[in-house]
């Protein structure tokens, strides 16, 4: 599987859920936040995508949507980290304990994505020399 697979659904629970936070409970602050992330990370998820399919046939260690999967998982951890604050503050699920699971689930697919995977090109791989 590929990152841009799960990162554009990802943008879009977190561009819905900003959303949600500003028009309903009047938190522009979410709004702001979890619109410009989720555009970021479909941002990121979108390209990933664009240079997949250009360079799908090209057999290369690392991949060109390996600093998508970076930039990414950076953006993930921002997102887990403050959702898991915010959820501790509260001790409420919804949204911040459920959101920050999401967020560590991603964090820990970009992470399995850029260690171990064949699309990006891991060290394990260059290693061993395995390139499927």
């Amino acid at each position: 599987m590929h990152d841009f697979c799960l990162t554009i659904p990802y943008a879009a629970f977190l561009i819905a859920g900003g959303a949600y936070g500003a028009a309903m409970k009047g938190s522009y602050a979410s709004g702001f936040v979890g619109c410009g992330i989720g555009l970021a990370l479909f941002s990121c998820g979108w390209s990933s995508w664009s240079e997949f399919a250009q360079n799908k046939d090209a057999k290369k260690f690392r991949s060109p949507t390996y600093a998508y999967t970076v930039i990414s998982v950076v953006l993930s951890l921002v997102v887990t980290m403050t959702m898991a604050e915010r959820y501790q503050q509260t001790g409420k699920f919804m949204p911040g304990g459920m959101v920050a699971a999401i967020a560590t689930f991603m964090d820990l697919f970009y992470l399995y994505k850029l260690f171990f995977s064949s699309d990006t090109g891991s060290s394990a791989q260059r290693k061993y020399g395995r390139n499927d």
